[in-house]
């Protein structure tokens, strides 16, 4: 087991995507992880489709190695419920719109005079505060902010879902950074997390590039305007993404297809478009595996295009172990930190399938959980 975060607990009361990923990386690093449930629909990707065995295939891929535990934080009692929880927590993750916690009793002043060692984070679309706190948004309109679509020539949903996972990503990174920063001070701190800031770096080269040389969508070296950096289809209609920017790969890939001529061309602007027209023709001759078979040893920066179903089979992602089907049939993505050991794997739970554990580990007696049961305060599976 990787303990890199052993002996963290973690109160998530996020839902969804961004929150999901972000605890299941804590929890594949060690942190004991306790998903915080409504008693109605709980987290959202549970009913979700596709389904697996009844349950939302993404809530079962991006839910392993936690416990959950219902409880109806609309109620007082609820709340109780979890200002005890929270008073031996390291970490709780919220992703409400700005004020909900606060009408919860669930927000960072209440529970940080609880535990003024708690590290709190805040995931929203927008941050706290701005023009665009109190509005709605998803991975399309936090992209579409930051700059990733106005760099496209064509603005279309992404590949990805960038602000997500980003968001995901930068969670983690400050959470650790704050029990970084716990270990020295004793303090604990909230993290405001905006899902649209975190997708903005993703833009930042073609910011750059449009500030400082005016180049606007489609235009820029990497969002197409350069031949160098493209995607071509070949004869059996499979493409290839085509990515030679350094010289030295651009004059690997001119010299394998006998095209020595365009080596001096590489980022000639006005010879971009005859380049890409020209390339273009080549590799609609043949098949993408006779252009791999070529190129691949050439060094030149070519790849196939990996379709996402057919992810858990490249030998690459076989070998690094990133991706596999369990065999209930629930995919599973693991983290790509590594620390050296591989993490555990327990599957996704069900709902409320750790309250009475829970609850008891922290203090409750049999009948006090017998009572909050009757009342409808938390659940159980």
């Amino acid at each position: 087991m990787n303990a890199a975060f052993q002996g963290v607990r973690v109160l998530d009361l996020t839902r969804l995507l961004p929150g999901a990923i972000a605890s299941m990386m804590l929890a594949d690093l060690g942190a004991e992880v306790i998903k915080i449930e409504d008693p109605q629909a709980g987290d959202y990707a549970r009913r979700t489709p596709p389904f697996i065995n009844g349950q939302g295939a993404f809530f079962m891929a991006s839910n392993r190695n936690k416990h959950s535990v219902v409880i109806d934080l609309k109620q007082t009692d609820g709340q109780a419920v979890l200002h005890r929880l929270a008073e031996s927590a390291d970490v709780v993750m919220e992703g409400f719109r700005p004020g909900v916690t606060a009408r919860l009793r669930a927000d960072y002043a209440t529970l940080s005079a609880l535990n003024p060692r708690l590290i709190y984070a805040s995931l929203s679309g927008w941050g706290a505060d701005g023009p665009y706190a109190e509005a709605s948004g998803h991975d399309l309109n936090y992209v579409a902010l930051s700059g990733l679509l106005g760099g496209m020539a064509q603005a279309q949903p992404l590949g990805g879902q960038i602000a997500d996972v980003g968001g995901a990503y930068l969670a983690v990174m400050g959470i650790s950074a704050a029990l970084f920063q716990r270990e020295r001070t004793g303090q604990g701190a909230h993290l405001d997390i905006a899902l649209f800031e975190a997708s903005m770096p993703f833009a930042m080269y073609q910011w750059v590039e449009g500030v400082t040389a005016g180049l606007k969508g489609g235009a820029g070296s990497l969002t197409g305007g350069m031949a160098f950096y493209q995607v071509y289809a070949c004869a059996d209609g499979e493409k290839l993404a085509f990515a030679p920017i350094e010289p030295k790969f651009w004059a690997n890939f001119c010299r394998a297809v006998e095209r020595p001529e365009w080596i001096p061309l590489h980022t000639d602007p006005a010879q971009q478009d005859v380049l890409k027209s020209k390339i273009g023709a080549l590799f609609a001759t043949r098949s993408a595996e006779d252009w791999m078979n070529l190129l691949g040893p050439a060094d030149c920066c070519v790849t196939r295009i990996t379709p996402t179903e057919k992810l858990s089979d490249d030998p690459q992602v076989q070998a690094r172990g990133m991706a596999r089907i369990e065999a209930d049939g629930v995919p599973v993505m693991r983290s790509p930190l590594r620390l050296g050991q591989t993490p555990p794997y327990e599957p996704a739970p069900q709902q409320g399938q750790h309250t009475r554990t829970i609850l008891q580990m922290i203090g409750y007696s049999l009948e006090e959980l017998e009572d909050l049961l009757a009342r409808g305060i938390v659940g159980n599976a």
